[in-house]
């Protein structure tokens, strides 16, 4: 089977956060499975060009990526020549996947598929969350989507989500009566295989020696909830003198966000508690969450959480609001603590780890055998094979699917 991925961004364009690498690891994943994957995608997002010829082939990881020039606003990436080549290599193809709904790549690529009759898979990734959609632009965009987006989004011969909450959210927001499919995030376990000794992050911030300190990984957005944080960050140092909070993670998608953050920090006294280290990868990420006590991630919108797996895979214990996406398979499977996105339900989700070592190891061991039994980027990409094959008229297709 042959299969064309139309993103609006692509690796290694990090600045946009985890789903950058989650489909670059699922793509190539499913090349090494015998799956021919393409991708055409737009050169936004790439570090002074990351030295990526513009709309030339490349191969990256094995997987045949086609960059094209954009313009105008960023986040929009409108890119005409990406049109011009979907409706011209189209015909080529057995399916299509976009990822993203707000964006032309999405536009064209549905366009393109029902010129051609081509069957195509839409990812949102959280974009049509009824949160997402409130936090930011939210008259522009149900004005886009009631004019442009609706006409692809209803026609698409599936809509995948990668969690069950984010397909509830979707079709109850949306009124989305497609055949839907779930389908998680994978993850390339063999990298939390050997984590790095404890104590390498705490020597290099050495405020943090014998310290102990809440996680935050992420995006530095205002979806993520970082003003609930502070607030029950400085109600939890009136009974931990010792604790610290550390930041990680690139100022995007929310101007001034940042400075905000600061300030509150600074109104409250906690600023000399607080460590902002910028965007963390690779080994310098996994020391990070190794020598870290509690990951938070209390979020107002996340389709996915990216970030509490990766913090699971390491041993950490979580505390993630009630709008993460996996919230319902950590209660599930007693893998942290699941809170309400106000302060005094994140004050005593925090406290309850920290006041006690039994539960945190618990909720550390329970968590890494959720990631290990269902988050492996082996098993997500048979899943999404799977759906692929039904996708595309070689297997009998069912309504909705779930796949964990």
């Amino acid at each position: 089977m042959k299969v064309l991925h139309v993103t609006p961004s692509y690796y290694p364009a990090f600045k946009y956060g985890g789903p950058i690498e989650a489909v670059h690891s699922l793509n190539k994943t499913l090349a090494k499975k015998g799956m021919d994957i393409d991708v055409f995608t737009t050169n936004t997002g790439l570090e002074n060009g990351n030295n990526v010829p513009a709309d030339e082939w490349m191969e990256v990881d094995g997987v045949r990526v086609k960059y094209f020039r954009c313009y105008g606003y960023e986040r929009y990436t409108f890119s005409p020549r990406i049109f011009m080549e979907l409706l011209k290599e189209i015909k080529c193809y057995d399916l299509i996947h976009i990822t993203s709904v707000w964006n032309f790549p999405a536009l064209a690529g549905g366009l393109a598929s029902l010129l051609y009759k081509k069957p195509y898979i839409i990812s949102p990734h959280g974009s049509i969350y009824r949160e997402a959609i409130d936090i930011k632009s939210r008259n522009r965009k149900i004005f886009y989507y009631n004019l442009i987006a609706k006409y692809y989004i209803k026609r698409a011969s599936a809509v995948h989500f990668t969690t069950e909450d984010e397909r509830e959210n979707a079709i109850s927001f949306l009124n989305i009566r497609n055949k839907t499919i779930i389908v998680p995030i994978g993850f390339d376990l063999s990298g939390f295989k050997e984590l790095p000794p404890r104590g390498s992050f705490k020597d290099r911030y050495t405020d943090l020696k014998d310290k102990k300190y809440l996680l935050f990984l992420g995006r530095i957005n205002i979806k993520k909830g970082l003003d609930i944080l502070v607030e029950s960050f400085g109600e939890i140092t009136k009974e931990y003198s010792d604790l610290y909070l550390v930041i990680v993670g690139a100022n995007e998608g929310s101007q001034g966000y940042e400075e905000e953050i600061k300030r509150r920090l600074r109104d409250a006294g906690l600023s000399g508690r607080t460590i902002f280290t910028g965007m963390l990868t690779g080994r310098d990420k996994l020391e990070a969450f190794v020598d870290a006590d509690v990951f938070v991630l209390s979020s107002y919108s996340e389709n996915f959480g990216m970030a509490v797996v990766e913090a699971m895979a390491c041993g950490v214990p979580v505390v993630i609001s009630d709008k993460v996406g996996i919230h319902r398979e950590v209660e599930k499977n007693k893998a942290g603590m699941v809170v309400g996105t106000n302060s005094e339900s994140l004050f005593r989700g925090i406290k309850a780890l920290l006041d006690d070592e039994e539960l945190r190891k618990e909720v550390s061991m329970n968590g890494k055998r959720l990631v290990e039994e269902h988050y492996g980027i082996d098993k997500v990409a048979d899943l999404m094979i799977n759906a692929y094959e039904e996708i595309a008229g070689t297997k009998h297709s069912i309504e909705n699917s779930e796949a964990y």
